[in-house]
C-alpha cells in the first residue's frame, strides 16, 4: 500500500466531522499528524491481553499492530497464527522490519542493539547484507527511501537506527522527548523514578520530581486542549470522551496525574517497561528486566522458530474480517480503536465479527474513559450476541502495567440462537 493511500484511510476514519466545525478541524490536524511514524512502541500490556485471551495452541489472533511489540510477544505464547493490521503502513513497515531483523540478524546482541537500545552502530551494513533480504519488495523499498524531508534528517529511512536512535524520532518519542524538556525547566526530573529500589521509593520520587509538573499553572492550561494529546496518540474524539467523565476540562488534568501516579508508583520499576519509557525514555538496557517479552534473549530462538505464523498487512480490520474465509481468527484485539471511531463503523465492525467468527472467540479493546461504548452504541440483537466479562475486565485493567487507559474490556461471542 502507498503511504498515500494509507494516509487516506487515516483521514476517513479520523475525520468524522466537516473540517469547517472546530471539532472537524482538529481531527483534521490530527489525522495529519498520525499519518506518519507514530509509535515506537505498544502501549497496551500483552501479559493482561495474552490472559483475557487464554491464548494457547488454538488460538488465532487478530489484532491492530501499532508498534509491533505485542505481537512478537503474542507470538512467544504459542498461537496458531497471529494477523497484524493497521490503517498506518509506517508502523506495518517496522513490524515487518522487527520480524526481517528476528529472522537474520547474526546475534541476539544485534537484535538488542537495534530495538533495546533503538540504535545500532553499523546498521545500514546490517540491513544491506542481512535483514533486507527477508523483506518483501515495498518494504525493502520503505526501509532503503525517505521522503524530501526525512532524507534531511536521517537520510534512508534505516537511518532511525542511527545515534540517538528510533526512540527519539517517533512522533510519540519526540512528543515524550519535548515533555520531559518542559518537565526539566519546572525543576522535574522524571526519570529518576527508576532508579528506585522499592515502591515506596518510586512513591517519594513521584511526590517530589513528578506531581508538581501537574501542579504547574502552564501545563493546567494547556493539558486541556485537545492538540496537546496528539502526541499520545488520542484524537479529539477520544479527548472529548475522556472530557464526558470529568465534570470540568479542568479534570481531564486530574485524570492524567492520577493515571502517571499509577504508572509510577503501582507497580515495580524494576520490571516494568512502559515506566521506563515513559519516565526515562528507554528501555532497561543493563540490567535487562524491564522488557518487553521478545525483547529477553532467552526467548529469542523461540521469537524466531515463530515468525512463520506472523501475517501482517496495512488495511482496516473490518475489512480483514469480512476478506479472510469465516473462522479464520477468534481472538480479537482492538485497542482503543473504537474510541475514533463513529457508531456506524462500531456497528460494522461487531457485526463481522459476530458473522464471521466461531462461538466462544475472545474481544479485547481499551477505551480513555471507563466505560465500554458498544453497550450503547450495538444495537440489541447485534449486543445480545456477546457477553462482557465484566469482573474480569475490572480485575485486569488493575493489572496493567500501562496506566494510561480508563478502561480494559473483554467480550466472549456467544453461539447464535436456534444454533
Amino acid at each position: 500500500m502507498s503511504s498515500r493511500t494509507s494516509e487516506a484511510r487515516i483521514s476517513s476514519a479520523v475525520q468524522t466531522k466537516p473540517a469547517s466545525t472546530l471539532l472537524g478541524l482538529q481531527q483534521k490536524l490530527f489525522a495529519s499528524w498520525f499519518g506518519g511514524f507514530v509509535y515506537n512502541q505498544v502501549w497496551e500490556d500483552p501479559l493482561v491481553d495474552i490472559e483475557a485471551l487464554e491464548i494457547g495452541p488454538g488460538s488465532r489472533l487478530l489484532m491492530i499492530a501499532s508498534g509491533g511489540c505485542n505481537a512478537l510477544n503474542y507470538l512467544l505464547s504459542g498461537p496458531a497464527s497471529v494477523t497484524a493490521v493497521d490503517l498506518n503502513h509506517h508502523h506495518i513497515r517496522l513490524l515487518q522490519l522487527k520480524a526481517a531483523a528476528a529472522a537474520t540478524v547474526p546475534s541476539f546482541e544485534d537484535f538488542f542493539s537495534m530495538f533495546g537500545h533503538g540504535w545500532h552502530a553499523d546498521v545500514r551494513r546490517l540491513f544491506y547484507d542481512k535483514i533486507a533480504s527477508a523483506l518483501s519488495e515495498e518494504a525493502r523499498l520503505y526501509w532503503s527511501s525517505n521522503s524530501a524531508f526525512g532524507r534531511m534528517a536521517c537520510g534512508r529511512r534505516i537511518g532511525l537506527f542511527d545515534r540517538p536512535g528510533l526512540f527519539d524520532r517517533s512522533r510519540n518519542g519526540r512528543f515524550l522527548k519535548a515533555f520531559h524538556g518542559f518537565a526539566h525547566i519546572l525543576g522535574c526530573r522524571p526519570e529518576l523514578i527508576v532508579t528506585a529500589k522499592t515502591c515506596a521509593e518510586q512513591a517519594a520520587i513521584y511526590n517530589r520530581h513528578i506531581e508538581p509538573f501537574f501542579s504547574n499553572l502552564l501545563f493546567r492550561i494547556i493539558g486541556r486542549m485537545p492538540v496537546t494529546m496528539f502526541g499520545l496518540g488520542i484524537p479529539p474524539q477520544q479527548f472529548a470522551r475522556l472530557k464526558d467523565e470529568s465534570s470540568s476540562g479542568e479534570n481531564v488534568v486530574n485524570i492524567y496525574r492520577e493515571r502517571v501516579r499509577r504508572l509510577a508508583c503501582d507497580f515495580p520499576i524494576e520490571d516494568n517497561y512502559f515506566a521506563w519509557q515513559a519516565f526515562a525514555r528507554k528501555y532497561d538496557t543493563e540490567h535487562r528486566k524491564a522488557l518487553p517479552q521478545f525483547l529477553k534473549a532467552d526467548n529469542f530462538h523461540r521469537l524466531r522458530s515463530a515468525l512463520p505464523i506472523l501475517h501482517m498487512t496495512t488495511g482496516h480490520v473490518t475489512q480483514i474480517i469480512t476478506d479472510n474465509p469465516k473462522d479464520s481468527f477468534n481472538c480479537f484485539v482492538l485497542l482503543d480503536a473504537q474510541d475514533w471511531m463513529e457508531e456506524g463503523s462500531v456497528v460494522d465492525l461487531w457485526t463481522a465479527i459476530a458473522n464471521r467468527a466461531e462461538p466462544g472467540s475472545r474481544v479485547i479493546f481499551r477505551t480513555a474513559g471507563s466505560g465500554s461504548p458498544i453497550e450503547s452504541t450495538l444495537p440489541p440483537k447485534l449486543m445480545s450476541r456477546f457477553v462482557y466479562e465484566r469482573e474480569r475486565s475490572a480485575t485486569l485493567a488493575r493489572e496493567d502495567r500501562c496506566t494510561l487507559y480508563g478502561g480494559f474490556h473483554l467480550y466472549r461471542l456467544l453461539p447464535e440462537a436456534g444454533s
